[in-house]
């Protein structure tokens, strides 16, 4: 674990270091521009899959640097992490090593970050205990193969624990009061990294085609995607297949089948703002569901930092980002009448200029600024009403919780 005069802040993660680079892993990167960050990565049954990473070296646990500021703990569970009898055993081992590393470190840590719907937040620990919901987590407990009940359990009792909460989208921070009345939940929406050569410097001529940015699973609208694929607009593809619904597969094999759809897979983080460089419109084509409804797309704003407009179903976050760069489609007709008008409008340089200035009003450096505004007693922090105001201006809707 690194060890210096910086003050150390523990972030126990909803995924491991090497998934998928989500909401935990960009706020720890924001949060390690000041602070050491020691992320805990769910417990990792000791026998299972050769794909996933175990640690390697003595006893049950392991810490290694992952990133400049950034150190990783990982500990060995017994098979089966996620069955009734073994999820509180495994919240003891993994909060029994955290200890221990912390105690070997000699660096209390002045704040706790959970993401994690599956972990407890530790109340034997230094520090202020902080709880960001990144999902709505029991709504889409069966989409990530876990329990709902379980979840809830969980989820009521870190609000319980916690000294300040926070929520992606002011529609999930609503129904986390409504779980435990005497808490008062901020919003703390998703952000992005502004690519800054995405300009004159890199742009390229609007070709007619959009891109489609992320995981491919159960939160996209098919039948919209078939529609706007058989509409024979040309649709570039980003990111891995990670559906689990049979059903959803069939739909993917259909949309990605059609010779308008360039599908690149899972491609490094460096490599996607070139590929976005001559398309004409982001899309984010969620189904308009209670789970989608309360999640915060981290694909809005990435396609805004790297200078596109953006279409998207309706959505908390589309709404609470309320800008005319972002083009709301309420219907199938609505949404891809929004993307023909985009790709024949093009991108120009003011365009692309306008849609990136609006996205560093929401960096994850702004969001960090703004829980480690909770790390201190009695602080308040929050998002400004206007979206187009900069993140780390305050306001009166946070508080923390005793």
């Amino acid at each position: 674990m690194t060890n210096s005069e910086r003050s150390l802040v523990v972030v126990i993660a909803g995924c491991r270091w090497e998934n998928i680079r989500g909401t935990d892993h960009r706020l720890a990167i924001a949060l390690s521009a000041e602070h050491d960050v020691l992320w805990v990565d769910p417990v990792v049954p000791r026998f299972g899959p050769a794909e996933v990473e175990r640690p390697v070296g003595v006893g049950n646990h392991f810490v290694d640097q992952v990133a400049q500021g950034i150190s990783r703990l990982r500990v060995l569970a017994p098979p089966g992490p996620s069955r009734i009898l073994v999820r509180s055993f495994c919240n003891r081992l993994l909060f029994g090593a955290l200890s221990r590393v912390l105690r070997e470190g000699g660096n209390a840590p002045v704040a706790i970050l959970s993401m994690s719907p599956n972990a407890r937040l530790p109340r034997n620990l230094p520090g202020k205990r902080i709880l960001h919901v990144t999902d709505d987590w029991v709504a889409g407990a069966d989409m990530m193969g876990l329990s709902g009940s379980f979840i809830r359990r969980n989820l009521m009792a870190n609000l319980r624990t916690a000294d300040a909460v926070t929520a992606v989208t002011p529609q999930l921070a609503a129904q986390l009061m409504e779980m435990h009345p005497t808490a008062r939940v901020g919003t703390l929406p998703n952000g992005c990294q502004v690519v800054d050569d995405a300009g004159r410097g890199r742009h390229r001529a609007c070709k007619p085609i959009i891109a489609l940015l992320g995981q491919l699973n159960e939160r996209l609208d098919l039948d919209l995607l078939e529609s706007l694929a058989a509409s024979g607009v040309g649709i570039r593809v980003i990111g891995p297949r990670r559906e689990r619904d049979p059903a959803v597969k069939a739909g993917l094999d259909r949309f990605l089948n059609h010779d308008n759809v360039d599908w690149h897979g899972e491609v490094p983080a460096s490599e996607v703002p070139e590929l976005l460089t001559d398309v004409s419109a982001g899309i984010t084509p969620y189904l308009v569901n209670e789970f989608n409804g309360a999640s915060f797309p981290l694909k809005t704003l990435e396609y805004l930092a790297a200078g596109l407009p953006v279409v998207s179903t309706d959505s908390s976050a589309a709404r609470w980002l309320d800008s005319e760069l972002i083009r709301i489609g309420r219907t199938r007709e609505e949404f891809i009448g929004h993307v023909r008008q985009l790709i024949s409008e093009g991108v120009s340089y003011s365009v692309r200029a306008q849609n990136q200035e609006f996205a560093r009003g929401h960096t994850w450096a702004a969001r960090a600024a703004s829980i480690r505004a909770l790390f201190a007693d009695g602080a308040e922090a929050g998002e400004p009403d206007d979206p187009g105001q900069k993140s780390s201006q305050k306001e009166d809707k946070w508080s923390m919780r005793t």
